[in-house]
């Protein structure tokens, strides 16, 4: 016959309660200690300066001082010459791509659209403007439906390499077409907005996927 097993011991019920409580208490100023440093930092004097909430990017750069940009003639989707100067007196948001893009342009120009709708009458203060980076396939034509099926009032412009070469400096623009695929050909190309004031002064740029709610903001700002 086997030897039974001794009973067990439990420890008081007093002394699981102070644990479970000692427990607690250390979670918690472990969690205070983490929350402190990331949210606090020295100062001259050795004190602690809490970080601002709005100093964390929000995809807008602010050019400062405004950085006039050079005049230039592209075509515009009627086939007429179409001036960067023509928009003065507007707002204008811009950016570089091309009909076919598979992603970044449908969303940039339904971005477009939220913004629009978000400044409700104070969109007639605003050109919303997409320059082709595939001159060879965008005609004004084919950059006319495809714009149009987002918004009428939407603008376009479309022109040659050279063209986009000459302007794109004032962008930092990058496009390279992929030609070696055949004739759906993709291009890689800038994809940031500019936001242009009434007299023809770059303001802001803003990263691709910045929020259109954000983008109204700025473009309220100077309206």
């Amino acid at each position: 016959m086997s030897a039974e097993k001794p009973p067990q011991s439990t420890p008081p019920r007093p002394l699981l309660i102070g644990a479970l409580i000692l427990s607690l208490v250390i979670t918690a100023g472990a969690v205070f200690f983490i929350f402190y440093r990331l949210t606090s930092q020295p100062t001259a004097d050795g004190g602690a300066a809490i970080v601002d909430s709005e100093s964390y990017f929000d995809g807008g750069t602010m050019i400062d001082p405004p950085r006039e940009l050079s005049d230039f003639t592209l075509i515009g989707t009627d086939g007429q010459p179409l001036s960067l100067s023509d928009l003065r007196g507007k707002v204008t948001l811009l950016f570089f791509g091309y009909t076919h893009c598979p992603d970044v342009c449908p969303l940039t120009m339904g971005e477009y659209k939220r913004i629009k709708a978000a400044l409700g009458d104070q969109a007639d203060e605003v050109n919303f403007l997409m320059i082709s980076v595939d001159g060879e396939r965008d005609t004004p034509e084919h950059l006319n439906r495809y714009i149009g099926s987002f918004d009428e009032d939407f603008l376009g412009m479309t022109g040659t390499e050279d063209d986009l070469k000459r302007i794109g400096t004032d962008y930092g623009l990058f496009f390279q077409a992929n030609t070696e695929e055949g004739e759906n050909y993709t291009v890689d190309h800038t994809a940031s907005m500019f936001m242009v004031d009434q007299e023809g002064y770059l303001r802001t740029i803003f990263t691709f996927g910045t929020e259109p709610d954000v983008i109204t903001g700025y473009v309220q700002d100077l309206l």
